[in-house]
C-alpha cells in the first residue's frame, strides 16, 4: 500500500502518519508536526529515558534543534523553523521576538515604521529577506488582525500558545498566495502530539522590568487527554496563557537639523549689522527629551478536538484559538515646537553666547533661542482687562505632550479539517476555516507649552548633554536679557512706547512648574473601531502514484474565500485650545476661566494640571535636561477618563476662540479643537465622518496543480515539486468623496469685522467677495458616494528541487511566482477635498508676504492599487554532518514589481459649480523594477565529542547578507510647495538602501545541556538601516536605525522529570537605540549626509519560571 504521504522520513515516534496531505499545510509543515511535540512533552520521555552516564540524552534544547533541523533538511521546500521548546527556551513574550533568531528574519524596536518616536519594548515589525511583504497563517490558513494591515500582528500573539513557528522562504504551489517576502506559519498544539493519557502541563513566571521597577505575572496551562474508543481514537486539548509586562522607555533627540549660513559676527541668522556670510553649517532648531511607560496584557486561548479511525483512513481536527492583546501606554514629552520655530524666524544664538562647528560644519554646541513671532498680547496692558503681556520676545516655544493610548486587538479563528485516504492511492481534504478579528482603539494628547533656550552640546554618537533654560526674561531675579534698548529683539520690541515689557519668568514666577509661565495649546483625539470577518473553504486531491515512479504523485485543489472588513478609522483630529498669536494672547494656567470668551477674569483656573520631573532619565547617565525643576503636564488619563479631557479642553478652546456653528444642522461648535464627535458632519451617535469607514470586501478564487517528483539518479536522490497557481481577487470598496473643511472658513461677517488691536485678520479674508463666495460654494459639506469594484487575476508558478548526492551533502534550487496584496489602509475608498489659503512661495523658495492662493491639501485612498509583484529565485547548499549538525548557504534573489509608494500631484476636483487645484497624497503601484540579493549563512553543532560535561556545549548561529537596489521608495515631487518650502526632504531617496532592510545581520547563541543544567544566551545584531523613509514629523526626513544589538539568555535546573525551574534575562547589555537624521549635504543638493537625531533606552526584563508536568 502506497500512502499519499508527503514527507520524505518516517517519525520515530511511531506516531500515525496520514496518507492525505494537510489543507493548507505544506509538507514542511506536516513534517515539523511530527518531530516537534510541546517543550514539556520533550522533557518528560527525556526524563524517563535510562542511558549510560556519559550518553547525552537529546533533550531540552538539543531535541529542538535536532527536529529543526530534520524539518530543514526532509522538507521540499525551503524552511526555517523553531520549535515549541525553542520558543520557550529564551525571554521571547511575543511571536515577533522569537521571529529574529531566523536566518533572514529581522525585527525592529519602534512601534509603527514611519514613527520613530514610539518605540517598542517587545519588537514590531517583522522583516524577512529585506522584505515587510510576509504572509501569515494560523495552522496553514490565512490570519490577521483587523486593523489598516493585511497579516497578522505577531507581537500580539502569545508565544505559550504555539506548537512551533514556520518561515518558508520557496512556498509551493499548493500554498496560498501573499508572502513575496516568506509566509510565517504560526501552529498550535494538537491534542495527538501529545502522548497519550491524561497531561496537564503549564508554567508560572515573575516578570521584572529593572527601569521600570514593577513585578508582573505570566502564566500557563495546557489539558490534554486522548483515549480509545471501539470507533477509533479521540484527543482534547484545551490550553489558556496570561501575560502582563510593565516597561518604560526614555528617549533623547536633537530636532531638526538643517542647512544654515553661518555670518561673521557668530550667529546663524542675518542681524542687519553688516555681518557676512562665512559657510554654511548643520543647525539645530531644538531639542526632545521623553519617557513612556506601557503595561502591554495578553490573553490566549486554544481548544482543539481531533479524532482518528481505527484503520487510519480517516482523521479529522477542529481547532479554535484567541489572542486577545491589550495595551496601554502614557507618554510625557518635552519637544521644542520645530514648525513654530521655523516660521517665525528660525532658530539662532543666544546674544552674548557663542556657537561652536567642526571642520565639515556640523554643530557642536551652543545655547539656542528663536522669536517667538506674533504676540496676540503684545499691545495689551495699561488697565486693559487688567492683562499683562507675558510672552517673550526671544525662546523657544515647546509642546510639554502628555499622550495616553489604549487598545484591544482579539482575533478569533475557528478551523475545521477532514483528511480522508478515499483508497491506496487516492487522499482528500476538506479544510474550513471562519476568522473574527477587532480593533478599538483610543489614542488622546493634551499640549501644554513654555518657552526656553536649548544648551546642546554633541558628544559624537555618545549621549548629548543638553539643558533646558529660561528663555529672555526682561525683569526680576531671573532677568537675562541681553539686548540693548532699540534693537530687534529688545524687551520692549525695539522700543515702541505703545508694546508693553513681558513678564514671562517675572518675579515670583521662577519655575516652569509655575501656572504662571504654562499654558494649554491643543488637544487631538483618535479612534480605531475596525472589524473583519472571513470565510475560507479548500479542496485538495492527492494522487499517490506507482512506487519506483518518477512522479510521486500528482496534487490539485480549489480555494474560496471571502473576507468582509470594515474599516472606522478617525484622523488624528488636532485642534487649537489657546495660542500666543490672537485673542490677546494664550489662556494661561492661572488665568480664570469659565468658557466664555467675551472676558478673562470671570470664573477660576482650572486645577488640571501637575508637575512631572523626569526622575532618573536615563538611569542617571545623562544630565537631567530639566535641572531639577519640572514641566506641568495634563494631570488626568485623557483616554481612561476621555470625558473629563473633553470638558477640559472645550472650556479652554470657547475662553480663547469662542464658537461657530455647523453649517449643515446649525449645531454650536468650538471655534477651535473639537472633540471627535463633535465636529461638523459627524455621523449621528458616532465619532466617525462618513468618509472615515470604509467597508471593503475581497472575494478570492484559486486553484492549482502540482506535480511531486522523487527519482534516482545514479547514487543521486532528486526530489521535488513543479507547480502552477491560478489566483482571481474580486475587490469591492465603499466611502465618499467629501467637499468640506474640519474648520470653517470665516463667515463675512467675521471678514467686515476688523480684527483686535494687534491681530491680523484671516488670510481668507483678503480675496473679494466673489472669490469667498466661490470657496464657500466649493466646501459645502457634499457627500458624493463611491462605489469601487476592481478584479485582477493572476498565473504563478512554482519549482523546488532537492538533489541529495551522499554524505549529508544536498542542493537545493527553487523558483516561484509571488503577489503580495496592497495593505487594507492603502485601498480605504475616501477622498477627503477641503479649502484653504496658502502662502505663496517664490522661486527660491521663499514665503512671499501678503500673497496667497485658494488651494485644497489631502489624502486619499486607492482602491485600485495592484498586488506587489516578484520574481524569486533561490540556490542553497546544505551540509548535514550529524543529528544536531548542520553548515547551510543559501542565495536568493527577487525582482520586484508595482512596489506601493506614495506619489503627490495637483488635481483640479470640481463641485457645486466651482473647481479648485487639491494637492493629493496617494499610494499608487511604481512603474519601476526593484531587485533584492543576499546570502544566508547557518551553522549549528553540539560539542559530544569532548570530555565529561563539557560535551553539554553546542552553538547555534547565523549571517545574513542582503541588498538592494531600484526598489521605489515613498516621497513627495520635488515640485511640491512643501518641498519648496523646506518643510520635507528633498534628498535623492535612491542613495539610500530599501526601507527596513540591514545590509548585515547576526545571530550568535552558545548554550549548555548536560544533565540537570540547560544554559543559553543569544545575542542578536544588526547593522544599519533606514527606519523611515518620511518622518511622520515636521520636518519629515528619513531616518537611519544604528546598529543595533541585543543580548537575552536564560539558565534552567531540572528539579524532577515533571518540575522545571529557571532565571530569564533579556536586553542584559541594556542597550541604547540611536537613530539619524538625514538631509542634504552643503554643497551637494543631490547628496545626503546623516545628522544625529535620537537616544532610547529601555528596560532589562527578567523573569523567574516555574514549569510542570504531569
Amino acid at each position: 500500500m502506497r500512502k499519499h504521504d508527503s514527507i520524505h522520513h518516517a517519525s520515530k515516534a511511531g506516531r500515525f502518519r496520514t496518507g492525505a496531505l494537510r489543507a493548507g499545510v505544506s509538507a514542511a509543515a506536516l513534517a515539523c508536526l511530527s518531530v516537534a511535540a510541546p517543550a514539556w512533552a520533550q522533557d518528560t520521555a527525556a526524563g524517563d529515558a535510562q542511558t549510560p552516564e556519559d550518553t547525552i540524552v537529546v533533550q531540552g534544547y538539543r531535541q529542538s534543534l535536532q527536529s529543526a533541523q530534520t524539518l530543514k533538511k526532509n522538507a521540499d521546500v525551503i524552511v526555517d523553523s523553531v520549535t515549541a521548546e525553542d520558543i520557550g527556551a529564551l525571554p521571547d513574550r511575543s511571536v515577533t521576538e522569537t521571529l529574529q533568531r531566523i536566518p533572514g528574519v529581522s525585527i525592529n524596536r519602534f512601534a509603527a515604521g514611519v514613527d520613530p518616536d514610539h518605540f517598542s519594548v517587545e519588537g514590531s515589525g517583522v522583516v524577512v529577506r529585506g522584505l515587510t511583504y510576509v504572509r501569515s497563517e494560523f495552522n496553514g490558513r490565512e490570519a490577521f488582525t483587523a486593523n489598516n494591515g493585511r497579516s497578522l500582528s505577531f507581537a500580539d500573539v502569545p508565544s505559550e500558545m504555539m506548537g512551533g513557528v514556520d518561515v518558508f522562504k520557496s512556498p509551493s504551489a499548493d500554498r496560498i498566495e501573499g508572502g513575496i517576502a516568506g509566509v510565517v506559519n504560526l501552529r498550535t498544539r494538537k491534542p495527538f502530539d501529545n502522548k497519550k493519557g491524561l497531561m496537564i502541563a503549564g508554567s508560572l513566571e515573575a516578570n521584572y522590568g529593572d527601569y521600570k521597577k514593577e513585578w508582573t505575572p505570566t502564566g500557563s496551562l495546557m489539558v490534554s487527554d486522548r483515549w480509545e474508543t471501539g470507533i477509533g481514537e479521540i484527543g482534547i486539548l484545551g490550553n489558556f496563557s496570561y501575560s502582563q509586562l510593565k516597561s518604560q522607555s526614555d528617549r533623547f533627540q536633537v530636532s531638526s537639523f538643517r542647512i544654515r549660513n553661518l555670518y561673521s559676527d557668530g550667529d546663524v541668522i542675518n542681524n542687519g549689522n553688516g555681518a557676512t556670510v562665512q559657510r554654511q553649517v548643520y543647525f539645530p532648531r531644538g531639542a526632545v527629551m521623553g519617557r513612556q511607560e506601557f503595561n502591554r496584557e495578553r490573553y490566549g486561548y486554544a481548544a482543539a478536538l481531533q479524532y482518528r479511525s481505527n484503520d487510519g483512513s480517516i482523521e479529522a481536527v477542529a481547532q479554535f484559538l484567541r489572542s486577545d492583546a491589550r495595551q496601554a501606554w502614557t507618554e510625557r514629552t518635552i519637544e521644542i515646537a520645530t514648525d513654530n520655530v521655523s516660521s517665525n524666524g528660525d532658530s539662532r544664538r543666544v546674544p552674548g553666547t557663542t556657537l561652536d562647528f567642526d571642520s565639515d560644519g556640523m554643530f557642536v554646541s551652543g545655547t539656542i533661542t528663536g522669536p517667538t513671532g506674533w504676540r496676540g498680547d503684545q499691545n495689551i496692558g495699561g488697565g486693559n482687562s487688567g492683562l499683562i503681556p507675558r510672552v517673550p520676545m526671544l525662546g523657544l516655544q515647546s509642546n510639554n505632550q502628555r499622550r495616553d493610548h489604549q487598545e484591544k486587538l482579539v482575533t478569533d479563528d475557528y478551523g475545521f479539517n477532514l483528511k480522508w485516504n478515499a483508497s491506496e492511492r487516492l487522499g482528500v481534504v476538506f479544510d474550513y476555516q471562519h476568522v473574527k478579528s477587532s480593533t478599538n482603539l483610543l489614542d488622546n494628547t493634551v499640549w501644554n507649552s513654555t518657552y526656553q533656550n536649548a544648551s546642546i552640546r554633541l558628544n559624537g554618537s555618545n549621549f548629548p548633554t543638553v539643558a533646558f533654560l529660561p528663555p529672555q526674561v526682561c525683569s526680576g531675579p531671573a532677568a537675562n536679557m541681553q539686548d540693548a534698548q532699540g534693537t530687534d529683539n529688545d524687551c520692549r520690541a525695539g522700543g515702541n512706547p505703545n508694546q508693553y515689557t513681558p513678564n514671562y519668568f517675572g518675579a515670583g514666577h521662577t519655575s516652569f512648574t509655575d501656572p504662571f509661565n504654562n499654558f494649554p495649546r491643543a488637544a487631538m483625539d483618535h479612534i480605531e473601531q475596525s472589524e473583519g470577518n472571513s470565510d475560507a473553504f479548500r479542496l485538495d486531491l492527492d494522487y499517490a502514484m506507482p512506487e519506483g515512479s518518477f512522479l510521486k504523485s500528482i496534487q490539485g485543489g480549489v480555494r474560496y474565500a471571502d473576507r468582509d472588513q470594515v474599516s472606522r478609522f478617525s484622523r488624528y483630529n488636532w485642534g487649537v485650545l489657546s495660542e500666543q498669536w490672537g485673542n490677546n494672547g494664550p489662556v494661561w494656567m492661572d488665568m480664570p476661566v469659565n468658557g466664555n470668551n467675551a472676558s478673562r477674569t470671570d470664573g477660576q483656573p482650572f486645577n488640571a494640571n501637575s508637575p512631572y520631573y523626569f526622575n532618573n532619565f536615563f538611569r542617571g547617565q545623562v544630565t537631567n535636561p530639566l535641572g531639577g525643576d519640572g514641566r506641568l503636564y495634563y494631570s488626568g488619563n485623557t483616554v481612561s477618563d476621555y470625558d473629563a479631557m473633553v470638558r477640559y479642553a472645550n472650556a479652554i478652546a470657547r475662553e480663547w476662540q469662542g464658537t461657530t456653528t455647523c453649517a449643515a444642522d446649525g449645531r454650536t461648535v468650538n471655534a477651535g479643537w473639537n472633540a471627535l464627535a463633535n465636529r461638523c458632519g459627524v455621523i449621528s451617535g458616532t465619532p466617525f465622518l462618513p468618509d472615515e469607514i470604509n467597508p471593503i470586501r475581497e472575494r478570492n478564487y484559486a486553484a492549482y496543480l502540482m506535480a511531486r517528483i522523487d527519482t534516482h539518479l545514479g547514487g543521486l536522490h532528486l526530489t521535488g515539486n513543479v507547480g502552477v497557481r491560478y489566483t482571481k481577487t474580486k475587490r469591492s470598496t465603499d466611502g465618499y468623496i467629501s467637499f468640506s473643511n474640519t474648520t470653517a472658513l470665516p463667515t463675512d461677517t467675521t471678514c467686515a469685522t476688523p480684527p483686535p488691536a494687534g491681530q491680523t485678520a484671516s488670510p481668507f479674508c483678503s480675496f473679494d467677495q466673489t472669490t469667498r463666495d466661490k470657496a464657500r460654494a466649493f466646501v459645502n459639506g457634499a457627500l458624493i458616494p463611491s462605489h469601487v469594484q476592481f478584479d485582477y487575476d493572476y498565473w504563478l508558478p512554482s519549482v523546488n528541487f532537492k538533489l541529495e548526492v551522499g554524505g549529508g551533502l544536498q542542493f537545493r534550487a527553487a523558483y516561484f511566482k509571488g503577489v503580495s496584496p496592497p495593505q487594507t489602509g492603502y485601498i480605504r475608498n475616501y477622498l477627503q477635498a477641503n479649502l484653504s489659503a496658502v502662502q505663496n512661495v517664490d522661486s527660491s523658495g521663499t514665503l512671499i508676504p501678503g500673497s496667497f492662493r485658494l488651494q485644497g491639501v489631502t489624502t486619499a485612498g486607492n482602491p485600485y492599487l495592484m498586488p506587489v509583484k516578484a520574481d524569486n529565485f533561490d540556490l542553497t547548499a546544505e551540509w548535514y554532518f550529524s543529528r544536531v549538525g548542520s553548515l547551510t548557504v543559501s542565495a536568493f534573489y527577487k525582482v520586484l514589481d508595482g512596489v506601493v509608494t506614495n506619489n503627490t500631484r495637483r488635481v483640479d476636483l470640481t463641485n457645486n459649480g466651482q473647481t479648485y487645484p487639491v494637492v493629493i497624497t496617494t499610494p499608487i503601484n511604481a512603474t519601476q523594477k526593484g531587485k533584492i540579493k543576499g546570502v544566508e549563512v547557518g551553522y549549528q553543532q553540539t560539542f559530544d565529542f569532548l570530555p565529561g560535561p563539557l560535551k553539554g556545549l553546542g552553538l547555534q548561529a547565523n549571517y545574513t547578507f542582503i541588498d538592494s537596489s531600484g526598489v521605489p521608495q515613498s516621497t513627495l515631487s520635488e515640485t511640491d510647495p512643501d518641498v519648496a518650502a523646506g518643510r520635507v526632504t528633498t534628498v535623492d531617496l535612491s542613495l539610500l538602501p530599501l526601507q527596513g532592510l540591514s545590509k548585515h545581520q547576526v545571530n550568535i547563541t552558545p548554550f549548555f545541556d548536560y544533565g540537570p543544567v540547560s544554559l543559553r544566551a543569544s545575542y542578536s545584531w544588526r547593522s544599519d538601516f533606514v527606519l523611515t523613509i518620511r518622518d511622520v514629523i515636521v520636518p519629515n526626513d528619513p531616518i537611519i536605525n544604528k546598529a543595533t544589538g541585543q543580548l537575552d539568555a536564560s539558565i534552567f535546573f531540572t528539579i524532577t522529570p515533571q518540575i522545571k525551574i529557571g532565571v530569564q534575562g533579556s536586553n542584559l547589555t541594556n542597550e541604547i537605540t540611536r537613530t539619524t537624521a538625514v538631509i542634504t549635504k552643503i554643497g551637494n543638493p543631490k547628496g545626503y549626509v546623516e545628522v544625529p537625531r535620537g537616544w532610547y533606552m529601555n528596560d532589562r526584563r527578567f523573569a523567574a519560571i516555574a514549569r510542570f508536568n504531569f
